[in-house]
């Protein structure tokens, strides 16, 4: 037992070595396929579709195949009844039955002509087929999450290096006014105003590595992985132009693509089955039946010189309804009520779908300029931040004018950062609009 402990230990050790090498210095492609394998929610979506898959084979059970039971029954009487007897000239007692009693037999049931027969096995598979799409969905969105996640990481990994970045040119800035101030050259103000602006970037780059440490514990969440594991990621937040799809192109695609649209047409067509399964109570059912039993009665228990009996029925059963109470017709009604609500819920969900394609589209296209526009900015703020500068060390600018340049150029770099987010974001949500599936996505 001993033995068997250390080498599950030993495996135990290997297996999460082994993990925290793969995951080290991984791209995003690469996340998105652990979180595949490994995230909890998207295993419970294919575990319902493997479930849903079974519930096939549990129609074809019950409304197609036959049903075949045995039984097997023995009794010892040990004390038997009696009937009396009274006549003219005699009177007494006789016991009833055998002390010993054996019955076996085998009995069948084969459902012959029901209306329900067939649709009962459609139902279950039009059930599978929209489990199945439930979990192309989960995948789907799976991926989206991953990719939301990864792209935090990214920015908040790009904040801290920013923060990085600013400080030591706070710092720089900081050290020169010191030495001027010193030297008199400038006022205390000017000396007081640049310390507060490197103090007050200290408290931002604490607040940036949280953030990166929440963005990287809720990628491992999402990738199913614990969050004491190793990941290592080596990608930076960058822009690269991806082409939109042609508008009308798209939206076919999409319609003809995208997994909550078809699910909910599968549900459309999964309660117009069920409204032709409540309308066949209406129809009779025809049942096959048969059955052999043997049997033997004896007094002694010697099984075998018992004397044994054989009987072999075989039947049909007819099952004709009448009246229920207008229930059936209640439930025929429901069911075509829940089409059309399921027919209401498809049109809405298809017209929710276009809204939002149009949606990121525009978001994509409004994500696109910003990235231009900001990255026009954060060059020319660049530009000012160096003037600022020699202005303020040649005696002819302040202190508040180079403050004034940092925080420009401070909020530059931080808004072309969120919009390059903002643009890989949106990309990857128009990827699952689109319905597309893990090898069709370009992870750059």
């Amino acid at each position: 037992m001993k033995l068997q402990i250390k080498i599950t230990l030993i495996l135990i050790i290997v297996f999460n070595t082994s993990f925290a090498q793969e995951v080290s210095n991984i791209s995003l492609e690469e996340c998105v396929r652990i979180a595949v394998e490994r995230n909890h929610e998207y295993k419970q979506a294919l575990l319902n579709k493997q479930k849903a898959e079974e519930k096939v084979n549990e129609a074809y059970g019950n409304a197609v195949f036959p049903k075949i039971n045995g039984s097997v029954n023995y009794t010892n009487a040990i004390k038997r009844g009696v009937f009396r007897i009274e006549a003219p000239g005699f009177s007494g007692t006789f016991p009833i039955g055998s002390k010993h009693s054996f019955t076996a037999g085998v009995s069948l049931e084969q459902p012959l002509l029901t209306g329900a027969m067939f649709l009962a096995v459609e139902i279950a598979q039009t059930y599978a087929e929209i489990s199945d799409k439930a979990a192309d969905y989960s995948e789907d969105d799976l991926i989206l999450k991953v990719r939301q996640a990864y792209y935090t990481y990214l920015l908040a990994d790009a904040f801290v290096k920013l923060a990085d970045f600013q400080i030591k040119r706070a710092d720089e800035n900081r050290k020169n006014t010191d030495v001027m101030y010193k030297a008199g050259l400038i006022a205390e103000y000017d000396y007081i105003r640049a310390n507060v602006t490197y103090q007050n970037l200290i408290p931002e780059k604490t607040g940036a590595l949280n953030q990166k440490k929440q963005a990287m514990n809720n990628l491992k969440l999402v990738m199913g992985i614990d969050l004491n594991d190793s990941l290592g990621i080596l990608d930076s937040l960058t822009f690269e132009d991806i082409k939109l799809p042609d508008y009308v192109t798209g939206k076919d695609s999409l319609l003809a693509k995208n997994n909550l649209i078809q699910q909910m047409e599968l549900q459309t067509q999964l309660q117009d089955l069920n409204a032709s399964y409540e309308w066949t109570k209406h129809l009779p059912e025809l049942q096959g039946f048969g059955n052999w039993q043997v049997q033997a009665f004896e007094e002694k228990f010697v099984p075998k010189d018992w004397n044994y009996f054989n009987s072999i029925n075989i039947g049909l059963a007819l099952k004709i309804p009448i009246f229920r109470g207008f229930a059936t017709n209640s439930k025929v009604e429901q069911a075509k009520i829940d089409y059309k609500i399921s027919e209401e819920n498809l049109i809405n969900t298809k017209e929710t779908v276009k809204n939002n394609f149009e949606n990121v589209i525009l978001q994509i296209k409004k994500s696109h300029e910003q990235v231009d526009a900001y990255k026009s900015s954060m060059n020319e703020a660049e530009r000012g931040y160096q003037i600022a500068i020699k202005r303020f060390n040649t005696g002819l600018g302040t202190q508040l004018e180079v403050t004034d340049a940092l925080g420009a150029l401070l909020a530059a770099q931080v808004n072309y950062l969120q919009s390059v987010y903002d643009y890989r974001i949106n990309h990857a949500r128009l990827d699952m609009l689109m319905g597309k599936a893990l090898d069709e996505i370009k992870f750059n």
